[in-house]
């Protein structure tokens, strides 16, 4: 199993990653719009190298840009441009209560076998008119045939897949309600192309017939009052 801190060390995104990465900010910066605070503070857990928020640092002038992650290689890399870049838990971060406008995470929660203290760190920081992105894979989809292929070999250890119904119970019933769930490329299909010929491009199709059935699903959330 490869340790994080070597992941990220030698991470280099990938020209189909940069589709994926273009895809989230769109629904970043539609939520981040909806917020009116002049100075948004938006924090990015699970960071890793942490390309959307450097995307958005780079092209909005109204963020204050947070960045976490429990990887001393990740917070390395990115500290020298989002200065706020600590190490700690995402289950226990040391922030103060209602902190943050938005939380954003993705390849994240997937990876606990246990999602509530994540969620329950995630209402905790954010405020109480804030949203929180969260963004898994999906269970119906050539990148979880992937993983079956590769059970046991997987590079990092534990991870699930979700489905649209049962990620929006999970949240719910965590204290959140679901403003939206939505999909990233449906079966994987134009991403697995994209990796396949080293390419990017702008898929024709972008809707599932199957609600599950996309590479990543995204939900996004407010505190349930």
């Amino acid at each position: 199993m490869i340790e994080w801190d070597d992941y990220w060390k030698d991470y280099a995104a990938s020209k189909a990653e940069k589709w994926l990465i273009s895809e989230r900010d769109k629904i970043i910066n539609k939520y981040l719009n909806r917020i009116k605070t002049p100075k948004k503070k938006i924090l990015e857990v699970g960071c890793g190298f942490g390309s959307n928020l450097r995307l958005i640092n780079s092209t909005r002038k109204d963020v204050n840009c947070f960045a976490l992650d429990n990887s001393i290689e990740a917070i390395k890399a990115i500290k020298g441009v989002i200065p706020n870049a600590v190490v700690s838990d995402c289950r226990n971060t040391g922030f103060t209560d209602n902190k943050f406008d938005l939380i954003y995470s993705a390849g994240l929660m997937e990876h606990f076998k246990d999602e509530v203290p994540f969620l329950s760190e995630m209402k905790r920081i954010v405020k109480d008119d804030g949203y929180v992105i969260t963004i898994v894979p999906a269970r119906y989809s050539l990148w979880k045939l992937y993983q079956i292929i590769h059970f046991g070999l997987w590079q990092h250890g534990y991870e699930k897949a979700y489905t649209y119904n049962g990620l929006g119970a999970l949240v719910k019933e965590n204290g959140f309600r679901v403003i939206e769930i939505t999909g990233i490329d449906p079966f994987s299909i134009s991403g697995f192309i994209m990796k396949l010929f080293n390419t990017s491009f702008n898929p024709v199709i972008k809707k599932s017939p199957q609600k599950s059935g996309y590479t990543e699903l995204c939900v996004v959330a407010r505190k349930r009052n």
